[in-house]
């Protein structure tokens, strides 16, 4: 199925970008989903996503148990867990080891794809129980320690931003869904909000203090790189990366599903009749991120860009650090 892209428009004067704007073309797919089986929506979903697969059948699986009023006992099982987790890993290193080296000024930085398709190996096939983790974990937290994050140049604060969402439990997210068009344009009490990294590394000094400068994309980059190295201890003791989700029963019929991916926060939420879908909703971590007044449009409005260059440079790094998970395409026009 076409996942949709999104259209990043910029509109720029020859020295700043003074406003922004956010075309999504993603498709909505609770409609497609009403009326199939349980059974068959956990086969479906997982299907339409190339990216996120086992996130995404987590969630699917979670929220289909809530709404049964089946005990999550799948949350803590490494059925799930295990899938997700390897699945964050393997687009951190993605992140870290391909896309952010062909955005840096840095003639010496370029992808390394030797290492990153050597790790991805690892993960696919050998990972099959807590033995296997543990000794993946142990020396991928051995190559991390002499990993060096790929330089990014200064840029200039970000005074507009959005705030980070809170980690919230399944049962807190709940209240949160309070119309209908949430799924395409989510918010915090009735404000965008950031999720991702940032969000959730947040705390750590090193981020807390480039986020006190309102250096954003630099914050990210650091915390994808403490998050990983978290997830590859964690790799070696499971149930420490439990928080990584969570489900809720919220009424009878009604389940919803949270889990955190390597993007952020992903809800799904089933309500069935019996074994039939009623409604399934996804709300994706790429509509909190990419909301029409959310982190990329108040980010890069008011960004100097003398050039432009400059200001498609400045609006990709800035997108690449908010971690879409369409393909975005830029578009500046003349004020």
């Amino acid at each position: 199925m076409e996942q949709g892209s999104l259209e990043l428009i910029l509109t720029w004067d020859g020295r700043k970008i003074l406003a922004a704007g956010v075309v999504s073309t993603r498709p909505a797919l609770a409609r497609t989903l009403c009326g199939l089986s349980a059974a068959r929506l956990l086969e479906v979903v997982p299907r339409l996503f190339s990216l996120c697969r086992h996130t995404q059948a987590a969630a699917t699986r979670l929220s289909v148990e809530a709404a049964r009023g089946e005990p999550a006992t799948s949350a803590a099982g490494d059925g799930l867990l295990l899938p997700v987790a390897l699945e964050t890993i393997a687009e951190h290193l993605y992140h870290l080891l391909i896309a952010w080296p062909t955005l840096l000024d840095d003639s010496s930085a370029v992808p390394r794809l030797s290492e990153f398709g050597g790790w991805r190996k690892r993960f696919l096939p050998a990972v099959v129980d807590r033995a296997a983790a543990a000794a993946l974990g142990a020396e991928l937290s051995a190559w991390l320690a002499r990993f060096e994050l790929p330089l990014l140049d200064d840029q200039e604060p970000a005074p507009l931003t959005v705030g980070l969402l809170p980690q919230l439990t399944a049962s807190e997210c709940a209240s949160l869904i309070d119309r209908d068009d949430f799924a395409s344009a989510p918010t915090l009490a009735g404000q965008p909000a950031e999720t991702g990294v940032l969000a959730r590394q947040a705390e750590a000094p090193a981020v807390a203090a480039l986020l006190a400068r309102c250096q954003r994309v630099k914050a990210r980059l650091l915390a994808r790189l403490i998050e990983l190295r978290w997830l590859a201890a964690g790799l070696c003791d499971l149930p420490r990366l439990s928080r990584l989700l969570d489900a809720s029963a919220i009424t009878a019929g009604l389940g919803l599903a949270r889990v955190e991916t390597a993007r952020g926060m992903l809800l799904h939420r089933t309500e069935l009749d019996g074994e039939r879908v009623v409604s399934h909703l996804i709300i994706a971590p790429t509509e909190w991120n990419f909301h029409p007044r959310g982190a990329f449009v108040r980010e890069i409005s008011g960004c100097s860009a003398s050039t432009r260059l400059a200001a498609q440079r400045a609006a990709g790094r800035l997108a690449l650090s908010l971690d879409p998970c369409v393909p975005c395409a830029l578009r500046l026009v003349d004020a």
